[in-house]
């Protein structure tokens, strides 16, 4: 039975990647923040370990990678983001403009986007099965060439620097893995707003049989949900 290792998979994509990939039995271990009531109902949780920490607290990484130590991994996923805080400082603070940096605030979103998920590849790196995927959530907001409308630089940074971190985990760990960014498209859920093209089993579903299709010589690469090849 295969078994997948989830970043944030009490809501939103992951939510639904834990969904779909119980429902192809597969063995799910969600590593969530807070409590994940959702995640008890899905069918097929009897295969389902949730495992709570904090995961912009490296010593809890690091916690949690030994509950994971007779654990073999054919899919490490890296769902869990943030674009910004709750805590605004400004009205407009949600584009995250330079007319009101933080660096609180950059801090913040690089620590579940980027840091966290570096952190846990390097901990969970033996656990890994030959030819395992290694996939971490991008957005098409970390393309440079396809950055129309400027903002969010904190959120369009730590996703840029997401994409150059799998492209160096793939050179790094050869063929021993596929590793690659993917970017969901725009989703509908609390992060992507209600009025996103897209709802989370398609994107989910999408993303999926992009990892189903992964061969070596995608290792490195951003894709998107459609299969499409993204612009760094």
């Amino acid at each position: 039975m295969p078994t997948a290792v989830i970043t944030g998979a009490n809501r939103g994509l992951g939510l639904e990647f834990a969904r779909q990939l119980l429902s192809r039995e597969w063995r799910v271990h969600a590593l969530n923040r807070g409590v994940a009531p959702a995640l008890a109902d899905l069918p097929g949780a009897d295969r389902l370990v949730v495992h709570r920490g904090d995961l912009a607290d490296p010593a809890e990484l690091r916690r949690l990678s030994g509950e994971l130590s007779a654990t073999r991994i054919d899919l490490l996923l890296n769902n869990a983001g943030i674009m910004k805080t709750d805590t605004p400082r400004h009205p407009d603070h949600q584009t995250q403009g330079l007319h009101d940096f933080s660096r609180d605030e950059w801090r913040a979103v690089f620590e579940i986007n980027l840091f966290s998920p570096a952190q846990l590849i390097a901990l969970l790196r033996p656990r890994l099965a030959a030819g395992a995927r290694v996939v971490t959530l991008s957005s098409a907001m970390a393309g440079i060439a396809d950055n129309e409308y400027g903002g969010w630089y904190a959120y369009r940074a730590s996703k840029a620097a997401v994409n150059s971190l799998m492209k160096s985990v793939a050179l790094e760990l050869g063929d021993a893995v596929i590793a690659v960014a993917l970017h969901p498209g725009w989703v509908r859920t609390d992060m992507g707003g209600p009025d996103a093209d897209l709802d989370a089993a398609t994107a989910v579903a999408g993303m999926l049989q992009v990892i189903d299709d992964l061969t070596p010589a995608d290792s490195g690469a951003f894709i998107g949900y459609d299969g499409s090849r993204a612009a760094y």
